[in-house]
């Protein structure tokens, strides 16, 4: 056992040796594996503050960042243990334990507007949810993470074919690996902190990141950025021990709830607009941002239909039951 587990698993004893002394209130460990200086942290420390106020102190949200207990991923596979409450991983993650809630990392699987719609995005909780509670675990929401484009040294890109052979360093899990494969493209897995410098020597080519990734550890090393509107829209899932969560009091249930329900629209609304300005602010540097126009888009949703047949053939139930919340909530055709 590491001693970042013993160190977790020693803060969940020492909880409960409080509460059976008699303490007034209860613990909620959230871990986290980014900076405390990251966004995520300040609206994980909103939610601690809101589920503090709706419960009169009962519930207090213990949030570890920058890695302080664990990755994101070991995180996933604490919960249940007691060590771990709450995770906020991306949703790419989940989909290792779980391969069909991977339908939302399909190409133009969801899109800001339909996620910003209380009927489609908790219809989608609710869905995806149901495919991880068998595993003790419990989705109660999604946060924005980034709308995802192309970044390079040297590669000004403005079509499809324009990627051609090139190396590319992506995150995802097996729906978007299949997906870069199928540009012509090589997929490759590295560190973030690795992405800069492996540019930089020619390693890779290019980076598929988040206006974060790009202005913040990339820089002006990767010049040329391309753009496809909601081609791979990322989230946070917000995940849970279902265990656990199920046997507090339903008023503490209810605040957790509520809180998420107080968060996540506003959040998507903020994040959105962020983004925007550190695009804006790469520009000015002398980067080169392009959006593909209307018809290259459509040719890029065309691809994407393709590969989607190879998830539904896999997972065809998941694909129907997506398509009726769809049109239950306005977006079918």
């Amino acid at each position: 056992m590491t001693f970042k587990r013993l160190a977790a698993t020693a803060i969940a004893s020492l909880c409960v040796m409080a509460h059976a002394g008699g303490a007034s209130s209860a613990d909620l460990v959230l871990p986290s594996e980014v900076a405390a200086t990251h966004w995520k942290t300040k609206y994980m420390n909103q939610f601690a503050e809101g589920v503090a106020k709706r419960t009169n102190g009962a519930l207090n949200v213990k949030v570890f960042p920058a890695g302080q207990l664990y990755n994101d991923q070991d995180a996933l596979a604490a919960l249940g243990t007691g060590a771990v409450h709450m995770v906020w991983p991306v949703a790419v993650r989940v989909e290792s334990i779980e391969p069909r809630t991977g339908i939302l990392n399909l190409p133009f699987a969801v899109s800001d507007e339909m996620m910003t719609n209380q009927c489609f995005s908790e219809g989608l909780t609710t869905l995806m949810s149901s495919y991880v509670e068998p595993r003790n675990l419990k989705i109660l929401g999604f946060l924005r993470t980034a709308d995802l484009f192309f970044v390079f040294r040297n590669r000004d890109v403005q079509k499809m074919e324009d990627l051609k052979g090139a190396k590319i360093r992506v995150t995802g899990g097996k729906v978007f690996q299949e997906t870069m494969k199928s540009l012509n493209t090589s997929p490759v897995s590295m560190a973030a902190s690795e992405m800069s410098t492996a540019l930089a020597q020619g390693a890779i080519d290019g980076v598929y990141t988040s206006p974060a990734g790009w202005a913040e550890m990339i820089g002006m090393t990767g010049k040329y950025a391309w753009h496809v509107p909601g081609f791979s829209l990322t989230t946070y899932a917000i995940v849970v021990d279902k265990g656990w969560i199920d046997g507090l009091p339903e008023a503490q249930r209810k605040a957790i709830a509520d809180t998420i329900k107080e968060i996540a629209p506003r959040q998507w609304k903020e994040v959105a607009a962020e983004d925007k300005v550190l695009i804006d602010k790469m520009v000015a540097q002398g980067a080169v941002f392009r959006t593909a126009t209307p018809d290259e888009t459509k040719r890029w949703r065309a691809l994407a239909k393709s590969n989607e047949k190879v998830f539904s053939d896999k997972y065809p139930e998941a694909m129907q039951k997506l398509g009726e919340l769809e049109k239950r909530c306005g977006y079918g055709n």
